[in-house]
């Protein structure tokens, strides 16, 4: 188990980390999701000891290696643009970390071609890693992660730079070695897609702090924040008061697209359409609000929509209500 204790890190009188607090269960896949600057990578570098506390402790299966240097915390990082060596073949960018620890000839192997294996990339080991793809090279860089046996695997954005089927064959692959190797994976994205598809347990990154951390429907379902309710989903949550369904003053609805049917008490006007395959979202203003739902018939620019709410969630000053 990882515990992160008020977890605090300033840049001059500018504060990234906030006091930030959560236990990591042991073969975890826990996803630190958030908008670009919310200090993903820094809380990742923290980890790893790159980068040093201002306050607060991080514990590892009960040893505080706060203060450890990154040679002694026995933790991999893959990192965005997979840092690999290009001079060397992909036998050997596996094998760099066994070679500095200094095992025998005989080890290396068997530690490299099992990884390979398990990767599948044990046809390109004599390549050199200039020649190869980049879903190839990500690989070999987890390869080279895993090949330590670390406590714990550190992963900054590494799906990033590779083109959309690629990333997506990718995701489920990452998902399947980690589950084999029961590690617990610690992965920074921005990437809602990512972090709904991997994740155990999702921790969302704003103002400092993890301002929610649950599994990824629970967050989609419940968020806790009118913010997260709009930066979670392909679409964000919808929004109107609450007077609009006859509640109380002071109160918010929100509501996901899907979460409407057609006819009710609700009438917007359609700005704008986006077929998504079999989905089709209309974009609508419903007095002075922007509305997105996802309908079930084909409309129009300028078409008159009437429909009701089957679901939603209350809120109150930006939060919900239980």
């Amino acid at each position: 188990m990882i515990q992160l204790d008020d977890i605090t890190k300033r840049y001059g009188s500018k504060v990234i980390l906030n006091g930030v607090t959560e236990k990591i269960e042991t073969g975890e896949f826990f996803v630190i999701l958030g908008p670009s600057g919310a200090g993903k990578s820094t809380l990742l570098k923290v980890f790893a000891g790159i980068e040093k506390l201002d306050k607060g402790k991080i514990i590892v299966d009960g040893k505080d290696i706060t203060n450890l240097p990154p040679e002694k915390r026995n933790v991999a990082m893959v990192f965005q643009n997979y840092a690999l060596y290009p001079n060397m073949s992909v036998y050997d960018n596996i094998a760099f970390p066994l070679k500095v620890r200094r095992l025998s000839k005989n080890k290396i192997d068997e530690k490299v071609r099992n990884v390979a294996k398990l990767l599948g990339i044990s046809d390109i080991l004599n390549m050199n890693v200039t020649k190869i793809s980049g879903g190839q090279q990500q690989r070999v860089a987890i390869a080279r992660a895993i090949v330590r046996e670390p406590s714990f695997y550190l992963l900054d954005e590494p799906l990033s730079n590779l083109d959309a089927r690629v990333r997506f064959v990718a995701r489920g692959e990452l998902k399947r070695i980690q589950k084999e190797l029961n590690g617990t994976f610690i992965y920074v994205t921005h990437d809602q897609k990512e972090a709904m598809s991997l994740a155990d347990r999702v921790a969302v990154l704003h103002n400092g702090n993890f301002e929610q951390v649950g599994k990824p429907m629970d967050l989609y379902e419940f968020p806790k924040t009118r913010w997260i309710g709009e930066f979670i989903g392909d679409f964000p949550m919808n929004f109107l008061p609450g007077k609009e369904l006859g509640l109380e003053e002071g109160i918010e609805i929100g509501f996901r697209p899907e979460w409407i049917k057609e006819g009710g008490e609700l009438k917007g006007t359609v700005e704008s359409v986006e077929v998504l395959g079999e989905n089709v979202y209309a974009f609508c203003t419903v007095k002075d609000y922007r509305i997105t739902i996802l309908v079930r018939k084909t409309v129009d620019v300028g078409d008159e929509i009437t429909f009701g709410v089957t679901k939603f969630r209350k809120f109150r000053d930006g939060k919900l209500l239980e």
